[in-house]
């Protein structure tokens, strides 16, 4: 029981909602600008996708 009582209280200290300041915990500033681009990485062109077979293909109705 005294075990109990001991565990309780640990998780209970833990779960505190302590921080100093009185505020919250300052989270991180985000430092991504998107859209991502690499200057030393040249400009790929765009192709457009070309069908892989020349006969069409014929479902069961």
């Amino acid at each position: 029981m005294i075990f109990g009582v001991v565990a309780l209280a640990v998780v209970g200290m833990g779960n505190g909602d302590v921080s100093a300041g009185g505020k919250g915990a300052p989270r991180p500033q985000s430092t991504v600008q998107y859209p991502i681009r690499f200057d030393d990485v040249p400009a790929m062109r765009v192709q457009k996708p070309q069908p892989t077979v020349s006969y069409p293909i014929r479902w069961e109705r």
